[in-house]
């Protein structure tokens, strides 16, 4: 049987326009792309035509779409080719380039990780390809997309994983408690349970199991949760982005609603360039580093990181918080509870009087002459 990397991958073209459809086919060609074939489709019927036999086939990785493709669409800036961009991107998990001399008047999908808007140019062909290149050759290509990759090893690790967490009766006795304790619930508990468990044993697994080094990426994510506001967001003022503060305040709090106004720290930018080696020990929280009144938060493409400076905690109520900040991104579980540990850990710190160390040493010479005379 033919592997996933055998199979005739194919990207799909919607262009009305024959110069720039062969201007894809040399860019194809001078970039090497020989393990993609692009399709080249010159009206929506076609398109339709191509795209429904790649699904069937489980072989599309990618699409290239032009919003106009006639002249009734020109002029009237409604475009049958949105629809296409807004399904696929539902739908499937691949890159698409929304290639053309109208974006100004497209305005869907702003901000979307996998659509990507490149404006028509003398050089814009060039830089579709190339980032689909860099793509292809770092196999990203077959990893997110429709029985890619990463769909086949999930289903088949969380098989594993998840098969590992019972013995005997434990499933039953699992249902059982969800009948008596919810049973107006039973199936949407039963579902939300045994999903948890299974993404949390093949996570736990895999990270502890075999050492994974996490990419400084996984310790962040864009959270879609219905709270407003969660133990671990990282804000940034709307006036001034460079200011940025992260939420304290305690999980059930929130989750409870039970604060006046949410506890909040600043985090402060590293402007020096760090060395690896300081770098490693800031990662590791390595105290003669980082010292306890910090935090290091790494950084990553979407987030620059810093020190989370536990002498700068304040205050605000829920309005002004949305008024004057935005929501960039929420720290994973483990480094939310990591900064939880050591901002209790510095607010804890004891701490006495200064004592008059002259006077102590006083009596602490005549205590051991004392002690030299009873022997």
């Amino acid at each position: 049987m033919s592997s996933q990397k055998e199979k005739t991958r194919v990207i799909i073209l919607l262009e009305d326009d024959n110069k720039i459809r062969k201007g894809f086919e040399n860019a194809f060609e001078d970039l090497s792309l020989n393990n993609l074939k692009i399709l080249f489709c010159a009206d929506t019927d076609e398109f339709e035509s191509r795209l429904n036999l790649a699904k069937k086939e489980n072989n599309l990785r990618g699409l290239i779409i032009d919003l106009s493709n006639s002249i009734e669409e020109e002029v009237s800036r409604s475009y049958k080719a949105s629809e296409y961009i807004i399904n696929e991107f539902k739908l499937n998990r691949i890159p698409i380039f929304v290639h053309s001399a109208y974006l100004e008047y497209y305005e869907e999908l702003d901000d979307k990780g996998t659509v990507f808007k490149v404006e028509k140019s003398a050089n814009s062909i060039d830089t579709i390809c190339t980032s689909i290149k860099k793509m292809e050759d770092s196999g990203f290509l077959d990893i997110f997309c429709l029985g890619g990759e990463l769909e086949r090893e999930l289903m088949h690790n969380i098989h594993d994983a998840f098969t590992k967490q019972f013995k005997g009766k434990d499933i039953e006795e699992i249902i059982d408690s969800i009948i008596e304790s919810s049973p107006e619930n039973v199936i949407n508990r039963t579902k939300e349970i045994f999903e948890r468990i299974a993404i949390r044993s093949i996570f736990e697994n895999r990270i502890n199991a075999t050492r994974i080094k996490l990419n400084s990426v996984e310790h962040y994510y864009r959270r879609t949760s219905d709270f407003d506001f969660w133990t671990g967001d990282v804000f940034k003022n709307i006036e001034d982005r460079s200011q940025k503060c992260i939420i304290l305040t305690p999980r059930c709090n929130i989750d409870h609603n039970k604060f006046d106004e949410l506890l909040l720290c600043k985090i402060i930018p590293i402007n020096e360039k760090l060395s690896k080696e300081k770098l490693r020990r800031m990662i590791a929280d390595d105290p003669k580093t980082v010292g306890p009144r910090y935090r290091f938060l790494p950084p990553t493409p979407q987030f620059k990181g810093g020190l989370v400076d536990f002498n700068t905690t304040f205050t605000l109520n829920t309005e002004v918080l949305k008024d004057t900040r935005e929501l960039e991104l929420t720290l994973s579980d483990e480094l939310t509870n990591d900064v939880i540990r050591k901002f209790a850990s510095y607010s804890l710190r004891g701490g006495i009087a200064e004592t008059e160390k002259e006077e102590v040493y006083q009596y602490a010479q005549k205590s051991t002459l004392s002690d030299q005379n009873e022997g």
